[in-house]
């Protein structure tokens, strides 16, 4: 069963996704001369780089339901007719530029914003909400996306969806339309060379391990069978460049570029040697140059010639700390335009390469921290200006005293200070108070399946507290609920009759909602099923319980019966018997003590002892012969 909270980690995972994928978005204009870029909160902002002003900002209508994912430049051609724009500084910054921005979202839309009127020109709509990865151009006439299984193609005058195809069960991630040709390429982990009019794979290159997120297309000097394509996955440190000529059988990477991290944004020129030169910014925030001429295959990795960084000098300890560099495109072949900062202060400069310095480190101003001179900072403390030519008149200053003027309020002395920090017995011996339900415990205890939280809640034998408790339960912890409650059902007497007194209270409280749920059956399954296996031994119980307690007042009327007192029936006395132990009696009461007996045994024998024992001698022989 599919609950809120699963329905709102899925959301919040898919927007984390969003605003990835749109910080990444960013791009250079074909000329150089406008940079876009995608924030993390949906926006676009758009700077001029030869002037490094900033130019326009952006806000898409449902932004947060269907943000932009990717952007892609284009030029219209001078007889298209357009609006005029809404300010006349606008129109004399953008110097009546027909150059378009396509943004791609995740509806399946296509936003086509016009730098001129400084808004959305038109608005494309696919019908079938597929999230746009990518996006690509050809001729200014054919617009070319990526969605998850499809290839869209959009036509940029008519301002519909012209055409679309499968791609497989590869989800395209990058496109690139070749220049004056029909070929297109498409790539997800392979990257697969399609013709446009047949809609079908000619080639297919082995790609990286990982998914590629970069495409970059190399212009040849001299014929289309030297053009190329750079390729930079969002997992794998190399760059890989692949041949385009489709005679060629091969499908393995002719040259790989090593880098220090993973590549965010690629930028290629062509000298007119034939020298290739590419500039990789990486996402620890420098760049690396590399200077190469494709010839042949290379079958070890190309390491750069150069590396761009800039940093900030720190006054206060001596240590500089790194300016992220966000992406960088060729001027020419020796002169690189660098964007670094943030998102909401960024810097363009163009930069000369030095191919003979392994490393280049720029030293700037920290873009963060705000420019304040020291003669600028207002200060609350101002001195006097006293000059040489000042006479002091007395010297009454020095008997003023220093104390504080008593303003009226009075001071509370020490003694009830002390009383305000002393306990008040009264307030200690008040009763603490006692929590009416434990919902909040319970919901912890099942959404973390803590066995000691669930145990201290649910053996709670006190009917009205477990009513108070499912009263403020939410509607996505009851089946969970009914899971614990099975369990303890199952368990022992105890358990099982507060288990049946916590699923009694559920039911009627949560009668409707229970009625409405199509899973009902699979809920109350297993406690069915136990409830029906209790009733099927209540009648062997009873009869058991029957003979018990008829066995148990048997012994207890045996044991009343044997524990009264019966008088005898006959009593026989044995006279000498008792004759004799009256003269002992005698005795014993006639001796005074030990000592006096001790003399008297030491002694003669007392005559009344010697006829005493013939006596007791005679009778003896006399019961052993009537024996």
């Amino acid at each position: 069963m599919v609950t809120v909270l699963d329905v709102l980690k899925s959301e919040v995972k898919k927007t984390k996704c969003m605003a990835v994928a749109a910080k990444m978005a960013c791009q250079f204009s074909e000329d150089g001369k406008y940079f876009a870029q995608i924030t993390s909160e949906g926006k676009v902002k758009i700077w001029n780089t030869q002037t490094n002003a900033f130019e326009q900002e952006f806000t898409p209508d449902y932004h947060l339901t269907s943000s932009c994912t990717c952007l892609h430049f284009m030029s219209l051609n001078a007889t298209s007719k357009l609006g005029s724009p809404r300010k006349k500084k606008r129109r004399e910054s953008i110097n009546e530029t027909n150059t378009h921005i396509v943004f791609g979202t995740s509806s399946g839309r296509l936003l086509i914003y016009s730098l001129l009127k400084g808004d959305v020109d038109c608005i494309i709509d696919s019908a079938t909400s597929q999230h746009i990865n990518c996006l690509s151009s050809n001729k200014n006439e054919y617009i070319y996306s990526g969605t998850d299984n499809n290839v869209l193609v959009w036509n940029f005058y008519k301002k519909n969806l012209s055409s679309k195809w499968p791609t497989g069960n590869d989800k395209v991630v990058a496109i690139l339309a070749i220049p004056d040709s029909d070929r297109l390429l498409t790539a997800s982990k392979c990257i697969k060379l399609w013709s446009i009019n047949s809609q079908e794979v000619i080639k297919t290159y082995t790609g990286h391990s990982s998914l590629i997120t970069l495409l970059h297309y190399i212009h040849p000097v001299r014929s289309t069978s030297d053009a190329y394509v750079i390729s930079g996955s969002k997992g794998d440190r190399l760059l890989s460049c692949w041949n385009l000529n489709e005679e060629i059988d091969g499908k393995n990477a002719i040259a790989s570029f090593l880098m220090e991290d993973i590549v965010n944004h690629l930028s290629v020129n062509v000298a007119q040697d034939g020298s290739t030169h590419i500039a990789a910014t990486v996402r620890s925030g420098v760049v690396h140059v590399y200077q190469y001429t494709l010839n042949g295959k290379c079958s070890k990795p190309i390491k750069p010639k150069t590396t761009v960084q800039i940093v900030a000098d720190s006054q206060q300890n001596g240590t500089v700390s790194p300016i992220h560099i966000a992406a960088a495109t060729y001027r020419d072949a020796e002169t690189l335009c660098i964007c670094y900062g943030t998102s909401i202060t960024q810097i363009f400069e163009d930069v000369k390469v030095s191919a003979y310095k392994k490393l280049q480190c720029l030293l700037r101003e920290n873009v963060l921290k705000p420019n304040v001179s020291k003669e600028n900072q207002i200060s609350k403390l101002r001195t006097p200006v006293v000059g040489n030519d000042v006479h002091y008149l007395s010297s009454q200053s020095s008997t003023i005293s220093t104390k504080r003027k008593n303003d009226g309020q009075q001071e509370v002395p020490m003694e009830k200070r002390l009383e305000n920090l002393m306990v008040n017995e009264s307030d200690s011996n008040e009763k603490v108070p006692r929590a009416n339900n434990f919902a909040k415990l319970l919901i912890q205890g099942l959404h973390s399946k803590d066995k000691s939280i669930l145990q201290t809640v649910l053996l709670k034998k006190d009917e009205q507290l477990i009513k108070n408790t499912i009263k403020r339960l939410p509607i996505d912890v009851i089946p969970p609920l009914f899971e614990e409650l099975t369990k303890l059902i199952q368990g022992k007497t105890l358990s099982r009759r507060i288990g049946l007194m916590w699923v009694k209270n559920l039911i009627l409280i949560n009668t409707s909602l229970l009625m409405t749920n199509p899973n009902l059956s699979t809920i109350f399954g297993d406690i069915l099923r136990t409830i029906e296996a209790g009733l099927a031994l209540q009648a062997p119980r009873n009869q058991l319980m029957g003979r018990l307690e008829l066995l148990v007042s048997q012994i207890n009327n045996i044991s009343k019966q044997e524990s009264q007192d019966y008088e005898p029936a006959l009593v026989f006395n044995d006279k000498v018997s008792s004759d004799s132990d009256n003269d002992e009696m005698e005795f014993e009461e006639h001796s005074s003590s030990e000592n006096e007996w001790e003399e008297q045994s030491s002694g003669e024998e007392d005559p009344d002892n010697v006829k005493m024992n013939e006596t007791d001698d005679q009778n003896e022989s006399d019961e052993a012969m009537s024996s």
